[in-house]
């Protein structure tokens, strides 16, 4: 039987191709980690999508909560840099490659939402997006064994957000699968720090009061951004649509933190609903 897999196409740029090393640089990741709480039951996180090196230590407070945990099948819930145009796509291969392994991906659920016509499917869309790829090692490194739902959202609004939310709403509502969606974003882009941190705050305070709405009207009126937001508000509108009502910052930084150019930054954001 041929496989359709999806090979890395980052790997190499934004996180080392040597499995040995890319294992050792998460566990490092890790290792920096001090949660505040124990999260026992996780329904969400976000997470940025830089290169490791950037944004990796960010990236593993979300995933550090993860440890140890269950989870049957992982919802990517991903935005496309590429231009093309489409609302929503998943993608129909039958496993997602990294230098960690093969992912499979969850066919049930993938043709399930391929019956809606919100949700189509683009080969360009996926074969070259980094924004989901990069959050497959970090999942590979937390959880023993998972299926995977990869969506990318192409047009991103409100709307479509709320339309994407209630088709997934009830795909998993009463199923008995473990799940966890994983929301992908990167905050601001090339501000100086102290105008980044003034638009990053409005993503951050609509992210603690669970109001996709505001968010929303926070992008729009240029008071925030984020590359993700409609990844943002999908994952808010789905944590209460499951009557999920937790939200905390796990963690906030950005690049000019690591290399001490304050000039022009790009914002990351980890945080959790529970």
């Amino acid at each position: 039987m041929i496989h359709k897999i999806r090979k890395p196409v980052v790997a190499g740029q934004f996180y080392t191709a040597n499995p040995h090393k890319l294992k050792t640089e998460i566990d490092s990741y890790f290792n920096n980690v001090k949660l505040e709480k124990k999260y026992e039951e996780v329904f969400a996180i976000i997470s940025p999508h830089a290169g490791y090196v950037f944004s990796g230590q960010t990236a593993a407070y979300g995933y550090k909560c993860l440890k140890g945990k269950h989870i049957d099948t992982v919802i990517v819930i991903a935005p496309s840099h590429n231009p093309i145009e489409f609302s929503v796509s998943v993608c129909d291969c039958d496993f997602y490659e990294t230098p960690l392994g093969n992912i499979p991906v969850d066919k049930e659920i993938v043709e399930e939402l391929l019956k809606n016509d919100v949700i189509g499917y683009s080969e360009m869309a996926h074969r070259s997006e980094h924004s989901l790829e990069v959050q497959l090692p970090f999942l590979q490194t937390v959880l023993v064994e998972f299926k995977l739902v990869p969506i990318l959202i192409g047009y991103q609004s409100l709307k479509i957000s709320e339309n994407l939310t209630e088709i997934l709403y009830q795909t998993f509502k009463g199923s008995n699968k473990k799940i966890l969606f994983v929301i992908s974003t990167d905050l601001s882009h090339y501000h100086d720090a102290e105008t980044a941190k003034v638009l990053d705050d409005k993503v951050i305070d609509a992210v603690k009061k669970m109001d996709a709405g505001l968010l929303d009207k926070y992008i729009r009126s240029g008071k925030a951004e984020a590359c993700g937001f409609g990844c943002v508000e999908a994952g808010i509108l789905l944590a209460k649509k499951f009557g999920i009502n937790n939200a905390d910052i796990l963690n906030y930084s950005h690049s000019g933190m690591i290399f001490g150019d304050y000039s022009q930054v790009v914002g990351y954001l980890s945080a959790i609903f529970y």
